[in-house]
């Protein structure tokens, strides 16, 4: 297997883990379910399995032996109908309504930060624009998004940590 493969088996296993992690502070909670919490426990789940998805896809084309050109255009077409159709879902205002309103300035940075430096690279490979570095745009937006998924699993922490806090005071 191509070491660039064998690195993006690597990201989707700590995607793996974002989403495992997610799932037990779900499990963990016999508190109070604060709705804030709970949209964003979601939120890391489904970015980390978009993630762990995104860096499969590369791997899973390959195999088809296709020329790079159409091996990073299909992988970044493939991750932004991806990414989009996640956020354009339906059951997904009321948990990005949320998010803004508990914490506008980690929402900003994900908006106006992370979410252009992982759409641009694969808006970069789906179109070919600088054929050269493709594979390394892609892997660019298989971090950033994991990067993404970590921003949130904190700040379902730090969320947690502020409600402790202020329950026992």
């Amino acid at each position: 297997m191509d070491p660039i493969f064998e690195i993006f088996v690597g990201l989707a296993g700590i995607a793996g883990v974002f989403v495992g992690f997610g799932a037990l502070v779900v499990l963990s909670d016999h508190d109070e379910t604060v709705v804030s919490e709970m949209h964003m426990v979601r939120s890391v789940v489904a970015i980390g399995l978009l993630t762990l998805v995104g860096a499969l896809v590369p791997v899973g084309i390959a195999s088809f032996e296709v020329d790079n050109r159409l091996l990073w255009g299909l992988s970044g077409g493939v991750f932004l109908a991806l990414i989009w159709m996640g956020l354009l879902h339906p059951t997904n205002r009321p948990v990005l309504a949320t998010m803004m309103r508990s914490d506008l300035k980690a929402s900003l940075f994900f908006w106006l930060v992370l979410e252009p430096l992982i759409q641009v690279p694969l808006f970069f490979c789906l179109f070919g624009v600088l054929p050269e570095y493709a594979h390394a745009l892609y892997m660019i937006a298989v971090i950033i998004n994991l990067i993404q998924c970590a921003q949130t699993l904190l700040q379902v922490v730090y969320a947690r940590v502020d409600r402790v806090n202020r329950n026992s005071a």
